[in-house]
């Protein structure tokens, strides 16, 4: 089974390998979805957090304080994620899957739910996305 969280952020980049505007110091108002995988823990009266396979507002909780806004909102990201080779939309979705590999899977609020894949919109029109296997790949996560 699968659920997703959309998020929403501000930030600045530069690409200084590009040759058209995108050189230049520019901003977008990203939309960042998460969607995780796993089985909905059995609903028992007892135990407000069953039922689901993660409360959306846990997530909401997690992402926004840890990662969101210490390091994505409102920040030139060149600057707050100087690791990060290139600051295109490709790698920030795998460095986001990465993060989110390092810091959600296995978290006791959690339970045994995984995140599954990283879609992040630069615009309307444009996204890019990432998977586990793609955040390995490019050496964000170690196997």
């Amino acid at each position: 089974m699968k659920i997703a969280r959309s998020f929403t952020f501000d930030a600045a980049h530069q690409l200084d390998h590009h040759d058209g505007k995108c050189r230049r110091m520019h901003g977008h108002g990203y939309r960042l979805e998460l969607v995780f995988s796993g089985l909905p823990r059995l609903p028992k009266p007892d135990e407000p957090q069953s039922g689901f396979l993660v409360d959306f507002g846990i997530l909401d909780r997690l992402v926004r304080t840890e990662l969101i806004q210490p390091k994505l909102d409102h920040f030139v990201l060149n600057e707050s994620l100087p690791d990060l080779p290139y600051h295109s939309a490709e790698y920030l979705a795998a460095w986001i899957m990465g993060w989110c590999m390092r810091h959600l899977d296995g978290r006791a609020e959690l339970g045994t739910t995984r995140i599954l894949s990283v879609c992040l919109w630069e615009s309307d029109h444009s996204w890019a996305q990432a998977s586990r296997e793609d955040a390995i790949e490019l050496g964000f996560v170690v196997s």
